[in-house]
């Protein structure tokens, strides 16, 4: 049941897996929050560095610098805790671990999704072919659903019955894979259902009354009280701006479907609201929707004064019909943008940013994060996405899978 199109360089790179070691120290630095938002006057840096990159110029005193040393010098640690809870999630010796690749640095092959099936201990993503010609872009390789059986490590590539064209993110929910894709000039984009096993798949979601959407992003899925299940989803314009589907149709917009009683879509979120919607997450009492914006400014490093949105994430409160109500400001990305979300069991909200993967507690405090300079061979490429698998974080890092070993049990179910 899986495509043979890759399987020779999956094996290669599941063989070279096991021989890799890990880059970098898996040391924890932990750095007093004070230093977060009080800095000696004449430090140096911007929105486009790390906050790891903090410096004082030449001139500074022997006080000031002692006063950024625990920045500067955890620079290449693993891990960064801001705070005593997220130092006890890492417990006492944390080690990231190699579990796939690295590829060669051009691939783009773990980059989104990053779905977890408790049912058959599978891992779903979305990337470019590990077969993709060096000379493509990776922003530009459309993307692919595959998928890595954490019992037996063996990485596949599921043989869909239905076109997926450039994969993004998704979505496990009752025992079913939802993939978000953008399709191309001639098949329309959306949402589909894939079974785990069979790879048998549907397609859910491709038009509002006739008029294609601009490009389905990421899709999360929420259980009401009554016991019924909502589907919300991110339509933004980005495979128009990258070429893959034409001129947008709709407003970019956070949509809701109600598969119950013949099924019912609407738009819930406007585009005034969230400009350029990415990741949504619920949280796991049913009660928060967050949602990522992710202007094409901060996407293009042109720093965030360039554009009408901000590289934020918003929450919302669901109410007793599962609509979105009360929106407010959650956190802003310090570094690039919010891209993939998830909420822990316990209701922490972790994110792939520029710095790495951020964790924040419920008021939206950054309690720490993994550190993208550890994770990735280069910056040009962020981390888009991540997966919580029972007790761990699997990093999808453009190139290769990362495994932290954390002290709860981080993933549930919807």
């Amino acid at each position: 049941m899986y495509s043979k199109q890759v399987i020779e360089a999956l094996c290669l790179v599941s063989l070279y897996s096991s021989i890799v070691v890990a880059q970098g120290s898996n040391a924890t630095a932990s750095i007093p929050s004070q230093l977060t938002y009080l800095l000696p006057p004449t430090f140096i840096n911007n929105s486009t560095e790390f906050f790891l990159d903090t410096s004082l110029p030449p001139s500074a005193s022997s006080d000031q610098n002692e006063n950024i040393t625990s920045i500067t010098e955890a620079r290449e640690d693993a891990f960064i805790s801001y705070s005593t809870e997220f130092t006890g999630l890492l417990g006492s010796k944390p080690v990231l671990r190699p579990l796939l690749g690295p590829l060669p640095s051009h691939s783009n092959s773990f980059y989104e999704a990053g779905q977890y099936d408790p049912d058959h201990n599978l891992l779903f993503f979305t990337g470019a072919s590990p077969t993709t010609s060096p000379d493509v872009p990776s922003h530009l390789a459309p993307r692919i659903v595959l998928g890595l059986n954490l019992t037996s490590n063996e990485l596949f590539v599921p043989n869909v019955t239905e076109p997926i064209l450039v994969a993004n993110g998704g979505a496990y929910h009752d025992g079913k894979l939802y993939i978000a894709h953008w399709g191309n000039y001639s098949y329309a984009g959306g949402i589909v259902q894939i079974d785990p096993l069979t790879f048998k798949t549907e397609t859910l979601i491709n038009s509002y009354y006739g008029v294609r959407f601009n490009g389905p992003d990421d899709v999360a899925w929420v259980r009401g009280s009554n016991n019924n299940s909502v589907m919300f989803y991110t339509d933004v314009d980005f495979s128009a701006d990258l070429n893959f589907t034409g001129p947008a149709q709709l407003p970019n917009a956070i949509w809701r479907f109600d598969p119950a009683n013949g099924g019912y879509l609407r738009a819930v979120i406007p585009r005034a609201d969230v400009p350029f919607p990415n990741g949504v997450a619920v949280s796991p009492n049913g009660k928060r929707l967050y949602v990522t914006d992710s202007p094409v400014s901060n996407l293009q490093r042109l720093g965030p004064g360039n554009s009408t949105g901000s590289a934020a994430t918003y929450v919302y409160d669901l109410d007793d019909t599962l609509t979105p109500v009360n929106k407010r400001l959650f956190a802003i990305a310090r570094t690039g943008i919010a891209d993939g979300i998830k909420t822990d069991a316990k209701g922490r909200l972790w994110s792939a940013e520029g710095e790495g993967i951020v964790c924040r507690n419920q008021d939206g405090r950054v309690l720490g994060l993994i550190n993208a300079n550890v994770l990735l061979d280069q910056r040009e490429t962020p981390i888009a996405n991540f997966a919580l698998v029972q007790d761990r974080i699997l990093v999808l890092a453009v190139n290769r899978i990362w495994a932290v070993k954390l002290t709860e049990t981080l993933s549930w179910t919807s």
